[in-house]
């Protein structure tokens, strides 16, 4: 019997040479290499994610319980309850004054108007640590600490979703209502106040880089040959220089500046449109000119310029966070769920859509000498790190984790059924953590593995967030419609990832 002998070295570093024994194909069936790797990063998650034993499955439901219960978790991690007094639909989160020691947390309630946007004391009780600050938005999703030391947060609102900049947040002790959306009134302009100057869209994506220059998405499903939603650049007119949280919201690098729209095209060529999603392209500054890009409020209507000016779609542009390990590297790359469709869950037997989840990535490339400087002074690079499947599906929300660079994925598909052998079952959704890519040739994580699966099948994790540490991350568990407190939200601490 002739056989292949393989060395495989480099699945991690360090890890012991290691031998497979592959049958020629006409002498019986080969060994699925792809499954060995597969095993072999499950194997070694200690060395490689800092905790033993990832999940092989998805749990099961449903589940009432208690929310620390709630998550089933890899070997070696911990839940502890933060707040159970924030609103059931609590979505991302945001630390502060700081990721390394926050004392308080901002978090988006994406399916309230009032409360809207909550303070949560982590030095207070978790029954009741929570203070609405913000009440009359519509379905706020993303919310980020700024380098100049505000709170912004965003609704998930289709055209007139707006991002609003919260000023000393920490100082507010009666809810500002925002009186009217469209006109971004609200009861004090001093702390809260609409930045229409970056552009309106269903947000839900953002990425802020020191100087107030934001990469950002538009959460919208392509429709009837229309593209999806666009990715954008906000470059402002008085950049951020540092020098401390600012106290005035005319001091905010917000407060004015200008709006691009992404165009990836092959080669710099004239080859743009449906089809070109990766590669290199250009940052497109859009036209206020035509007729209903900008309307009677001054909001710029995003959706109408991209539809006017055919920058590049995605499928439902989802949550984003910025690369530490670039950045380190003096390195821009933010990178940004695509959440796809799928009609049931994951590793079912019957799936009747198929469009599968991604994971892009953005990196801003220097001009070269042989290119002409771009308008906004970068080009932007497109690349597919994580292509979805129909084991993990419905990408959610992204946290990348200092000092290793790898990279978490939340699945939202918690109401689909997924069809197995002996009938249909409810899944919980999964939390995913990637590997960066390695010296390989391709653009692609080196692979994930399962390290949390949600119970409550009614509910969907969302929000993760690392402190700086990296061993410890917040995360929500939305929608719970039965637990130990009523139906109201439920913000963990998942504790005792080991860096290496």
């Amino acid at each position: 019997m002739r056989r292949l002998l393989l060395t495989l070295s480099g699945v991690v570093g360090g890890v012991t040479v290691m031998f497979v024994t592959v049958e020629t194909a006409a002498q019986g069936p080969k060994a699925d290499f792809g499954a060995f790797i597969e095993n072999q990063i499950a194997a070694h998650a200690e060395q490689l994610f800092g905790f033993t034993h990832p999940l092989e499955e998805s749990a099961l439901g449903p589940f009432d319980g208690d929310s620390t219960q709630a998550l089933v978790l890899a070997q070696g991690l911990t839940a502890t309850l933060v707040s159970s007094a924030v609103h059931h639909s609590t979505d991302q989160i945001a630390m502060w004054p700081d990721d390394e020691h926050p004392t308080h947390l901002f978090v988006c309630d994406e399916e309230s108007s009032n409360p809207a946007v909550q303070r949560v004391d982590l030095s207070a009780p978790p029954a009741s640590n929570s203070t609405t600050i913000v009440t009359g938005l519509s379905a706020c999703d993303p919310v980020r600490r700024t380098p100049w030391g505000t709170i912004v947060v965003g609704e998930e609102a289709g055209n007139l979703g707006g991002l609003y900049e919260i000023i000393d947040p920490v100082s507010i002790t009666t809810a500002v209502n925002v009186t009217n959306r469209n006109a971004g009134t609200t009861t004090d302009m001093n702390h809260v106040v609409k930045r229409k100057t970056v552009g309106s869209l269903s947000w839900e994506s953002l990425a802020i880089r020191e100087n107030g220059v934001m990469i950002f998405g538009d959460e919208l499903a392509p429709s009837g040959g229309a593209n999806g939603g666009g990715i954008y650049k906000f470059v402002p007119t008085v950049p951020f220089l540092g020098g401390g949280p600012i106290h005035s919201p005319a001091a905010s690098p917000f407060a004015a500046g200008t709006l691009y729209g992404l165009r990836v095209a092959a080669g710099g060529s004239t080859n743009w449109g449906q089809g070109a999603e990766t590669g290199k392209g250009a940052w497109v500054a859009v036209d206020t000119v035509p007729v209903g890009v900008v309307d009677i409020n001054s909001n710029v209507i995003l959706r109408t310029a991209q539809a006017n000016q055919r920058f590049t779609g995605f499928y439902r542009p989802e949550d984003m966070d910025i690369d530490p390990i670039a950045k380190e590297a003096g390195v821009f790359r933010a990178c940004w769920a695509n959440t796809g469709r799928m009609s049931h869950g994951g590793g079912s037997l019957v799936e009747n859509s198929a469009v599968m989840s991604e994971i892009m990535c953005l990196v801003e490339e220097p001009p070269s000498a042989a290119v002409p400087a771009p308008a906004t002074g970068t080009i932007p690079v497109v690349e597919r790190f994580i292509p979805g499947d129909r084991q993990f599906n419905h990408f959610d929300n992204v946290a990348f984790q200092p000092f290793t660079g790898n990279l978490v994925v939340l699945e939202d598909s918690a109401s689909l059924d997924v069809v197995t052998p002996s009938g249909i079952e409810k899944r919980g959704d999964d939390m995913i953590i990637c590997l960066p890519d390695g010296a390989d040739h391709d653009l692609q994580s080196d692979g994930c593995v399962r390290f949390a699966s949600l119970r409550d099948t009614t509910s969907e994790p969302t929000g993760f967030i690392f402190l700086a540490s990296g061993e410890e991350a917040f995360v929500s568990l939305q929608h719970r419609s039965v637990d130990e407190n009523h139906g109201r939200g439920s913000l963990l601490r998942i504790s005792r990832f080991r860096i290496k």
